[in-house]
């Protein structure tokens, strides 16, 4: 039995799906049917005797479909020496078609990536020439800085013309460069044509006078170019000077350069709006006391505004001295190799601790943690201690702070320091991550600017604390202490209370000056104080004296710090680390000198 025959085109589901793939492809057409392409490409450069460049280009698209306009790129930074930038400084001055008329341009600049893998920087115009199956033409008008090269025996105008970025053909491409009229009779010039890196020259170049140019011979295919190359004698170009070339030039060029100085702007700018003491009204003059009620520590951190490994060690030699603490020298010998210790006895109970500051009881509890604990080692406080330097810093600042002698004090200078790098970086990495401005290609550049930054955020954050009148009067009055301290001699220590030497010795330890103050007593004391037990003292033949007294606090000064920030280490893995120009010797090529990039229609 024969089956009727079936239309499938009748059913309406699938007609549905036939009718929607026709309209689709119908709708494709118009795009697959647009195209366009360059008629001609016509560049006229005007070179004065300055060196700068009037640059005038004629592009005649020609558009089969609808376009909007065309784009062209040109770009201003090129690779120099050592891996810096050469920037090329243009200026748009108009865009116009055949009759003069105004035509519609945006204008920006934008970072690409280009052979190498490196990025360089280019100006990119959007110009609103569009139109339905047409020919329109395009006049774009600027000026160049800097696309002039000066070498020895010669200058050299070595320019791209078309770019070699074009993703079409250009039938033909002309150029035509007008020099001041010294130049006549003196010229040479060249042009390559192709791809980029080809040495082809198909195009014919013609002088007269000091005029010059250049027609392609054969249409330049899709992504080929036109280069052009003058050779100039020397005198007829005004050289810019030294300083405009390797300084205005090279700074435009690689904008990392001025991290420093802007570093130093913005530090030196922090430091006179919060950084500055106040006006003392007075001048150093010998102290033959410390300021009344401040401690070594505090003293010592006045002077330097920053509170320094000696000023918490000497904490340690004050609370002996005030009878806290008795300090006992331990040597051990392994293998005979002599083994040094410390024992640290608390002298006086908590009960007893009302009269001492609050970085003074922060360093004795823990010293001995427990309320029952009355003797420790020196060494014990390894990998323990350095917790407790935080908190003992910070009651020091804040006792300053009470007493009023800072407005700003270096603890808080800190953190002004840290705006100010938030303030020097956040600029220039927002315009490198923008892509606005590029800091440089040569990573010397930056390593150096960075090195150099960071000394000047280092040095400006030291001086950012700022002191009040009665801040900046103490600290005079403990340099006078610490220039007394220094220049001392015995006849005037012979008139002093015999304590003098121990109860200032702290002081002495704090501002780094306690071999002069014990210089200064020799033979004027001969017991040691009762508050520290060498284990040499009492020794046959060994005559006791300030000097070897202060060798031995030194000593123990330093094993204290060092067992004080002492911390444990974590573990980790660890990571690994011709006669120049163009011309003569054959150096030229298409897509070399300035200029170029390219285009596109949208």
């Amino acid at each position: 039995m024969n089956r009727p025959l079936r239309c499938s085109f009748l059913n309406p589901s699938r007609s549905r799906w036939g009718f929607m793939l026709a309209a689709l492809l119908l709708l494709a057409v118009p795009s697959f049917a647009r195209s366009w392409s360059i008629s001609r490409f016509d560049a006229r450069y005007t070179i004065a005797d300055d060196g700068a460049v009037l640059i005038e280009e004629e592009i005649h698209p020609s558009f089969s479909g609808t376009y909007n306009g065309i784009t062209r790129d040109i770009p201003v930074e090129y690779p120099g020496p050592n891996g810096t930038d050469y920037k090329l400084f243009l200026k748009v001055e108009s865009v116009t078609d055949e009759n003069g008329n105004k035509i519609k341009f945006e204008q920006s600049h934008r970072t690409e990536r280009v052979a190498g893998g490196t990025s360089h920087e280019f100006l990119f115009l959007k110009i609103y020439a569009g139109g339905t199956d047409t020919e329109r033409t395009v006049r774009i008008s600027y000026r160049a800085a800097n696309a002039v090269r000066f070498f020895k025996d010669h200058d050299e105008f070595y320019w791209n013309v078309t770019g070699n970025d074009w993703k079409i053909p250009i039938d033909s491409s002309s150029a035509f460069v007008a020099l001041p009229a010294a130049a006549a009779g003196h010229l040479k010039a060249q042009a390559f044509t192709g791809a980029y890196g080809s040495r082809q020259q198909e195009a014919i170049s013609k002088i007269t006078g000091n005029y010059i140019s250049f027609e392609t011979s054969n249409p330049l295919e899709a992504r080929s170019g036109l280069t052009i190359d003058v050779w100039i004698p020397k005198g007829v170009i005004r050289e810019p000077s030294w300083f405009t070339r390797n300084i205005i030039w090279f700074i435009a060029g690689n904008p990392g350069v001025l991290l420093p100085v802007w570093a130093f702007a913005v530090m030196s700018g922090l430091w006179w709006w919060k950084g500055r003491d106040a006006d003392a009204g007075m001048s150093v003059a010998p102290m033959y006391e410390p300021p009344k009620g401040l401690t070594p520590a505090e003293a010592g951190t006045l002077i330097s505004d920053a509170i320094e490994s000696r000023d918490i060690t000497s904490t340690l030699i004050d609370l002996a001295v005030k009878g806290y603490l008795k300090i006992i020298e331990t040597e051990d010998k392994v293998f005979f190799i002599k083994h040094k210790d410390y024992i640290l006895r608390l002298m006086k109970p908590r009960a007893e601790w009302q009269n001492l500051v609050a970085h003074e009881i922060e360093v004795l509890n823990n010293i001995f943690p427990e309320l029952t604990a009355q003797e420790t080692t020196l060494s014990s406080l390894r990998n323990r201690f350095y917790v407790a330097l935080p908190s003992i810093r910070k009651e020091i600042m804040d006792s300053l702070k009470t007493k009023n002698l800072y407005s700003t004090d270096p603890e808080s200078a800190k953190g002004l320091a840290l705006v100010g790098v938030l303030v020097i970086v956040l600029p220039f990495l927002w315009l490198q991550m923008t892509g606005a401005v590029r800091l440089t290609n040569s990573p010397a550049v930056l390593v150096v600017g960075v090195l150099l930054t960071i000394a000047i955020v280092f040095l400006f954050g030291r001086k950012l604390s700022a002191k009040t009148v009665r801040g900046a009067r103490t600290r005079i009055e403990c340099l006078g202490f610490k220039e007394f301290m220094t220049r001392v001699d015995g006849d005037r220590l012979k008139r002093m209370p015999p304590d003098t030497f121990e109860r200032f010795l702290p002081y002495a330890m704090a501002f780094g000056v306690e071999h002069h103050w014990a210089k200064a007593f020799q033979g004027l004391i001969t017991e040691p104080p009762s508050w520290y037990v060498g284990s040499g003292y009492g020794t046959p033949g060994m005559m006791w004296g300030p000097i070897m007294f202060t060798n031995s606090m030194h000593s123990f000064a330093t094993s204290a710090y060092d067992s004080f920030v002492a911390a444990p280490q974590a573990s980790s893995t660890g990571s690994g680390f011709g006669s120049g120009g163009s011309f003569g010797g054959g150096g030229g090529f298409s897509g070399g000198g300035f200029g170029g990039g390219g285009g596109d229609a949208f």
